[in-house]
C-alpha cells in the first residue's frame, strides 16, 4: 500500500495535556529515575557518541563541523589584562544534527502539523521553534537504558553490522530482548545496535561513502505500535536515521520519523556508537544501565548534539 495510508495510525496527542511539549519523555518519572540510578553497580562509564570532527558520518544535506582558534597563545597583557598568563580560545560551527544528536519534536511533521497539534507556523526562520523545541527537553533522558544488540542477535558479528537496508521488526525486538534476558519497561531509553556507524569508518572510497547513505539497517516503521505500547521514552540507534533506508513505504522518505515524532512525540537519537557498551554487556550479561543523555539547552532549536553516557 503506497503513501501515507500505509503508515501506522497511532497518536499520543493530548495524553499529557494540550500544552505538552515533551512527548514520551513524560514516561521518565521520578520513580523511573530513582530505579535507574540503582543499576550502577561497578561504576563503569561508557560514552556512546562519535567525536565532533570532520570525518564522521554526516547526512549529505549537512556539512561537517568546523573548529577554529579564536585566540592562539595570546599573552593576557595584549588584551588588557594583568599578569604573565597566556590563553587559547576556540569556537565551532556545526549543524546541531551533524553528529550524535537528538531530534526535537519540531523536527519532522506532516499535513502542516507537528506533535500535539502544533501548526507549522510555530516554527519560523528567525525565531526557530516556538513550541516542541529541543530546549524543552534539557533535563530529560536520564533514565534506564536498555541495549538491544541486533548485530550479535542476528549473527552478524563477523561483518560487524546488520545487512544494508535490513528492517528491524517487532519480532526482532522481542526476540533480542528475550535472548538477552532483559525486559523493556515504561520510561526506558531504547538503544539499538546495528553496527552501521562504526561501519562508516571502514569505508575508503567516495562511491562507498555515497552508497552508505542510501541503504542502511534500521527500525521498521511497523515497530511504532510496539514502541507506543512499551511506553519507551526515547530511541537511540547507531545509524543515520533511526529507521531503515530506503523507506518501506512508496512515496514516503522517512515514514517512521513522521509517526514517531509527529504522532507519538518520541525523541529520536541518531549517529550513536555502541561498540564498547555492547562488548561490556556481552561480557557480564547485563543489558540495562543508567542512561544519562540530555540534549544541550538550546531554546528554539530543532535538534541538539549530546554526550550520552551509559553507566553500569
Amino acid at each position: 500500500m503506497p503513501g501515507r495510508e500505509a503508515i501506522p495510525k497511532i497518536s499520543n496527542w493530548g495524553r499529557w495535556g494540550k500544552e505538552d511539549e515533551k512527548g514520551t519523555a513524560n514516561f521518565i518519572t521520578p520513580e523511573v529515575i530513582a530505579a535507574a540510578a540503582k543499576l550502577v553497580k561497578k561504576g563503569k562509564v561508557m560514552c556512546c557518541c562519535i567525536p565532533i570532527d570532520q570525518v564522521g558520518p554526516v547526512f549529505p544535506t549537512r556539512t561537517p563541523a568546523q573548529r577554529f582558534m579564536s585566540i592562539l597563545n595570546v599573552p593576557v597583557k595584549e588584551v588588557g589584562m594583568q599578569g604573565s598568563a597566556i590563553a587559547n580560545d576556540d569556537y565551532i560551527t556545526m549543524y546541531l544534527q551533524g553528529s550524535t544528536q537528538w531530534d526535537s519534536l519540531a523536527h519532522v511533521g506532516y499535513e502542516n502539523k507537528f506533535y500535539n497539534d502544533t501548526p507549522t507556523s510555530a516554527v519560523t526562520a528567525h525565531g526557530g521553534a516556538a513550541r516542541n523545541d529541543i530546549g524543552k527537553l534539557y533535563q530529560s533522558f536520564v533514565t534506564r537504558g536498555v541495549l538491544l544488540d541486533m548485530v550479535r542477535y542476528k549473527g552478524c558479528e563477523k561483518e560487524g553490522h546488520l545487512p544494508k537496508d535490513y528492517p528491524i521488526t517487532v519480532a526482532d525486538l522481542d526476540g533480542c530482548a528475550q535472548a538477552q534476558k532483559v525486559e523493556v519497561k515504561s520510561g526506558d531509553a531504547l538503544c539499538i545496535r546495528t553496527g552501521w556507524v562504526p561501519y562508516w569508518y571502514t569505508l575508503k572510497t567516495h562511491d562507498e561513502k555515497e552508497a552508505y547513505f542510501h541503504a542502511q539497517p534500521g527500525v521498521s516503521v511497523y515497530t511504532a505500535e510496539w514502541i507506543q505500547k512499551k511506553e519507551i521514552s526515547c530511541i537511540a540507534v547507531d545509524n543515520i536515521a533511526v529507521e531503515r533506508l530506503p523507506s518501506e513505504i512508496d512515496g514516503e522518505f522517512i515514514p517512521f520519523h513522521q509517526v514517531a515524532i509527529r504522532d507519538l512525540g518520541l525523541s529520536l537519537g541518531e549517529i550513536f556508537i555502541f561498540e564498547e557498551l555492547a562488548k561490556d554487556c556481552a561480557a557480564d550479561g547485563v543489558y540495562e544501565f543508567l542512561w544519562v543523555a540530555p540534549p544541550l539547552y538550546i531554546p528554539h532549536a530543532v535538534g541538539s548534539p549530546l554526550n550520552p553516557l551509559a553507566i553500569k
